[in-house]
């Protein structure tokens, strides 16, 4: 850990004198001991699964310790355009510029698979429809073979999806096809065991897993946003989507 921790003490230790396993339980050990919360002016408890875990990871500095110790990495393989080139106008955007402000992040990207805690898969839904879908023909069957084999020859290639069960590596899609049953029922492993970010929570589809998967917002681009992104988040951390100036 590095010594720039801001003078976060854990278990009466800094937190650079902690291994990173040792900072992660403790950081969960904190989340778990936190007071049950009811009633909050800031948030809403009825719009959240377990609010009192969200208000203890924003105020314990287990939300701080992720942004600080969270390290991906992000697969180089994959064909252009569908592979690493991001789709970022549109109401499919969300996805696109994710992936834009991951793949330039210095702060959270490793080069380095074995520092890793998590491997993004990086292919774009939006383009995925694009560039193999025939519209009107109604076939999803390009794409979804298409996402079978750029996993398999991954799975093939690197040691790291089979090294966890594939419960460490994780795809981040806007479009109703690509994340849902159409494509990635091809590959089981994909489907039941891979972290989803997804525009789309249908739970019905037997895709979209509530405890692992995650939401991603759903917003239209009409042309590229100002640098200006508003207000500074809850609790004054800085989300873990808002890279753009950590590269």
């Amino acid at each position: 850990m590095s010594k720039d921790d801001g003078g976060i003490l854990l278990a009466g230790r800094h937190l650079w004198s902690l291994s990173q396993n040792e900072a992660i339980l403790h950081a969960k050990e904190v989340v778990e001991r936190a007071p049950v919360v009811t009633e909050d002016p800031d948030l809403y408890a009825p719009l959240f699964r377990n609010v009192t875990v969200f208000k203890s990871l924003l105020n314990c500095m287990s939300y701080k310790l992720l942004e600080m110790m969270l390290q991906v990495y992000v697969y180089g393989d994959g064909q252009r355009p569908i592979c690493h080139q991001p789709h970022l106008q549109g109401i499919y955007a969300s996805e696109g510029w994710f992936m834009k402000h991951l793949e330039a992040s210095k702060r959270f990207v490793t080069m380095d698979p074995e520092k890793a805690d998590l491997f993004y898969l990086p292919y774009s839904a939006r383009q995925l429809e694009m560039a193999l879908y025939v519209p009107g023909s109604h076939n999803m069957g390009p794409l979804s073979i298409f996402v079978k084999d750029y996993v398999n020859w991954i799975a093939s290639k690197y040691p790291f999806w089979n090294r966890t069960h594939r419960l460490d590596h994780f795809l981040v899609a806007c479009h109703d096809w690509a994340p849902g049953p159409y494509t990635v029922n091809e590959h089981e492993e994909l489907r039941t065991n891979a972290i989803k970010a997804l525009c789309k929570a249908d739970l019905s589809e037997g895709v979209f897993v509530a405890g692992r998967d995650v939401l991603l917002p759903e917003t239209t681009i009409i042309s590229s946003p100002a640098k200006k992104r508003g207000n500074e988040p809850y609790g004054g951390y800085r989300p873990l989507t808002n890279m753009k100036n950590d590269s």
